[in-house]
């Protein structure tokens, strides 16, 4: 009952929900064959009941408009572009090593090392790790290929895709797990966890603009690859003006204004592209660095802040 509902509402919050409920089925089967094919039935009839409960936009038309939102979320029409090797590419026509090379140089330096020992651990013990190789091919390997060759649309590096990823911390806990002294295991799993723990605690409380050392942390990752997608630097530009601006001030805002607006004074006067209103003039501009706003609005103006990780510039606010 409670994996059915869980499955349920995975499936009306991402259209690729399905696809737990289908590992699930696969690993009923492959245990207790064909005894598993009730307790499937029952689950999946939960599981849609749930899912139909919890997506009102299915309840017109459940099969059709399902079926409209797969086509709709399997090509996503986001009209913005992203930032890969300092190249703006449309979310339709990302080079197809994309995904590998943000994996590679956005996931902490162990991970790859250990999940390619957990896989070697987990093919020397074959008898008792058979079910997670295949746990791994099903959930990782296999959606990681097709995303590769069939290039999905993608954007906002992998946040997309975060879901494929818990095998790889599986097989890397399979390889720890050889480790036989559990005093070598702790000092494993320390050692292990410094960069996240270096990286979490230098970025906050912008974690998630993380870059390891193999392209040079932020840093290095700054003007070549996304940082602030999120807009979440729009926090700290709002304290400044808060701090800075005279009553009732006008303040233009570029990209997401909702995120600058849910902190900033309730008397400051917010203007951005998507309000028809504007003003004769403002007291100051506030922009994110993506897609350069912060070079192309108002370009004249002075920068008074910056909100940065080291050279890694996030948003700016300037005095017109």
């Amino acid at each position: 009952l409670v994996p059915a509902i869980l499955l349920g509402f995975t499936t009306s919050t991402r259209i690729l929900g399905p696809f737990a409920g289908l590992i699930v089925a696969f690993f009923l089967i492959y245990r207790n064959g064909r005894q598993a094919l009730p307790t499937l039935a029952i689950y999946t009839v939960i599981a849609m009941i749930t899912t139909y409960l919890t997506w009102p936009y299915l309840w017109v038309n459940p099969v059709g408009r399902f079926l409209e939102s797969l086509g709709e979320m399997a090509l996503y029409p986001w009209h913005g572009t992203t930032l890969f090797n300092g190249v703006a590419y449309s979310s339709t026509d990302l080079p197809f090593f994309y995904l590998p090379v943000l994996f590679a140089i956005q996931l902490t330096e162990p991970v790859w090392m250990l999940f390619i020992a957990g896989l070697i651990a987990a093919m020397y013990s074959l008898e008792t790790k058979r079910g997670l190789i295949l746990l791994a091919l099903l959930w990782f390997v296999i959606p990681f290929v097709a995303l590769v060759v069939f290039r999905a649309p993608l954007y906002d590096n992998f946040r997309q895709v975060l879901f494929i990823l818990p095998p790889v911390f599986l097989l890397g806990g399979a390889a720890i797990e050889k480790l036989k002294d559990m005093n070598w295991q702790i000092a494993a799993i320390t050692i292990c966890l410094i960069p996240s723990a270096v990286g979490i605690l230098n970025l906050r409380p912008f974690e998630y603009i993380y870059y390891n050392s193999f392209i040079g942390g932020v840093e290095g990752a700054h003007e070549r690859f996304e940082l602030d997608y999120w807009g979440t630097s729009y926090r700290y530009a709002a304290a400044y003006v808060n701090a800075e601006a005279s009553p009732n001030a006008a303040i233009w805002v570029e990209g997401p204004a909702q995120l600058f607006e849910e902190f900033a004074r309730e008397d400051l006067k917010i203007y951005s592209w998507h309000e028809a209103e504007r003003a004769d003039s403002y007291d100051y501009v506030v922009s994110l660095t993506r897609y350069d706003l912060d070079k192309k609005s108002f370009p004249d103006a002075e920068v008074v802040y910056e909100i940065a990780y080291g050279k890694a510039v996030l948003a700016v606010v300037k005095k017109p």
